[in-house]
């Protein structure tokens, strides 16, 4: 009988042992690409390759890049592997041009695998690849023009006013607020005005359900850490157990919110200056049409593209408007010259932040801009190749399908190109012709830059303006400086947020 048993527990070993090194070759099969190419890489780490500190949520995704920039000291370039996958990396910004502009028709996707039937609400822009991806952009590039704009200013005004309000109770009781969880407030308000035709009560009702379905979607889980590797890595997997990459709950909410509100508009005859009514327009043109562009323009791409629109102006537009108010807020100089010349640009439109007043605040322009380059809401850029390519001034050939890499953060942080990189100097961009091309990507660049950008922009001046009319802000001693970042979140979120004291002006 023991030896039965001794005999069993070594035959489960042998089995366990050969899984262990099936499962290493496996992991490993990849690792000799770089040597291989002679190009500069990172030593990977089985299965993880360079990415286990931050898939296990030791280091945030920004201090990890940067510790690999440093690594390729002056190389053009270099290679990591993100878990199996090699990814060129790139360091040299002339190259950066390269591929998002002068290249563009080579890398214009992004890579990212998307099952819509598994996932329907990723459907949308900023995943679709070729030519679904160019005609959508064509479609929607209207919805962001300047007379747009125009039109939404006068929303964010209004909306801005209910933030100043909400602001006025930390001002009256001397407390202090966090800027990150006020501002993503605000953000859902102006998404529901401005994308949905909504009034809601995000900045007064804890319970409001658009906020919470926010912070669901963006809160650090290890559930959503493995989700997103799963789907960028190994999508196959993803199919083959069915798992989804975002909850059936966040599907439904969306799903209900636009068949609702698309089927009272139509059953009423209501039109509304808004992002969905753009939508509905598509969806009728396609109709018309008779779906003969190649995609059909039918609820699930209006819904994912509804979808997208909140997900891209939430957490990073909040996030940013945060930063540069904690920035005014720790630099007291800087926020009474962006005081001054509000006060002074609104005197001839009867004190309003009017558009056109906003775009002569050319020294608050230069503070976001700095905002921008120091706190950038995506830290990095990621391509595909559609054809092999050629590195210029190389004999490198990256193979159909390779996966690049353009870390933003490291670039906007390089002492190279950017003096005391970890000052905020508005003056940098004095004169935007200093800047070097290719090393300023806070939205990307080329064809496929971020087409919310302006609207971005307008947002986020909008709110700080209005705040800067009313406060003076400070920074209270709950922020912990110098900032660090948490290691479990895809964006720039400071540990222990940023806190901000107010002060009444008039």
């Amino acid at each position: 009988m023991c030896f039965l048993f001794e005999s069993l527990c070594a035959d489960l070993l042998l089995v366990v042992l050969t899984l262990l090194f099936v499962l290493y070759r496996f992991s490993t099969s990849t690792y000799g690409y770089w040597a291989e190419r002679q190009v500069p890489f990172v030593p990977p780490v089985p299965l993880f390759g360079n990415s286990l500190t931050t898939a296990l949520g030791i280091h945030p995704l920004v201090t990890k890049q940067k510790m690999n920039y440093e690594f390729f000291g002056n190389n053009r370039y270099g290679g990591t592997y993100a878990f199996r996958r090699p990814t060129f990396f790139i360091k040299d910004p002339e190259l950066v041009e390269q591929v998002l502009i002068k290249d563009f028709s080579t890398f214009y996707n992004r890579g990212l695998k998307v099952d819509t039937k598994l996932d329907p609400l990723s459907n949308h822009l900023v995943n679709l690849e070729d030519s679904r991806w160019k005609n959508l952009r064509n479609k929607l590039t209207p919805a962001f023009s300047s007379s747009k704009m125009k039109i939404i200013h006068e929303q964010l005004l209004e909306c801005s006013d209910q933030l100043v309000e909400c602001l006025s109770v930390y001002e009256q009781t001397g407390q202090p607020f966090d800027t990150k969880a006020i501002m993503a407030k605000f953000t859902v308000f102006v998404i529901g005005s401005i994308a949905f035709g909504l009034s809601l009560s995000t900045l007064t009702d804890p319970e409001c359900e658009f906020c919470k379905m926010g912070d669901k979607m963006f809160k650090p889980t290890f559930k959503g850490r493995l989700r997103f590797a799963l789907r960028s890595q190994f999508p196959t997997l993803m199919r083959l157990f069915n798992w989804k990459g975002l909850s059936k709950e966040t599907e439904n909410f969306f799903f209900n919110l636009v068949k609702s509100t698309v089927d009272y508009r139509e059953k009423n005859n209501i039109q509304r200056n808004d992002f969905l009514q753009i939508l509905m327009e598509l969806r009728k043109q396609d109709q018309q049409n008779n779906g003969k562009d190649d995609m059909k323009f039918d609820e699930e791409l209006m819904t994912a593209n509804a979808f997208v629109f909140f997900l891209a102006g939430y957490d990073t537009t909040a996030t940013t408007i945060s930063f540069m108010l904690f920035e005014l807020a720790q630099n007291s100089e800087i926020q009474e010259q962006a005081y001054n010349e509000i006060q002074e640009k609104i005197k001839k439109y009867n004190g309003v932040p009017t558009y056109e007043a906003v775009k002569e605040m050319t020294f608050l322009d230069k503070v976001l801009s700095e905002t921008l380059r120091r706190y950038p809401p995506a830290s990095a850029i990621v391509r595909q190749a559609r054809s092999p390519y050629q590195v210029p001034d190389s004999s490198l050939v990256l193979p159909k399908g390779s996966m690049v890499y353009i870390p933003i953060y490291s670039l906007q942080h390089d002492p190279k190109y950017y003096t005391d990189p970890e000052k905020f100097d508005p003056s940098r961009f004095d004169d935007e012709s200093r800047i070097v091309k290719g090393t300023y990507l806070p939205f990307g660049d080329g064809p496929r830059i971020c087409i919310g950008q302006r609207l971005a922009k307008v947002e986020v001046k909008v709110a700080v303006i209005k705040i800067l009319m009313r406060y003076k802000i400070s920074v209270n001693d709950k922020t912990i400086r110098p900032l660090k970042y948490h290691p479990k979140t895809l964006f720039l979120t400071p540990i222990g947020g940023l806190w901000l004291n107010l002060t009444r002006r008039i």
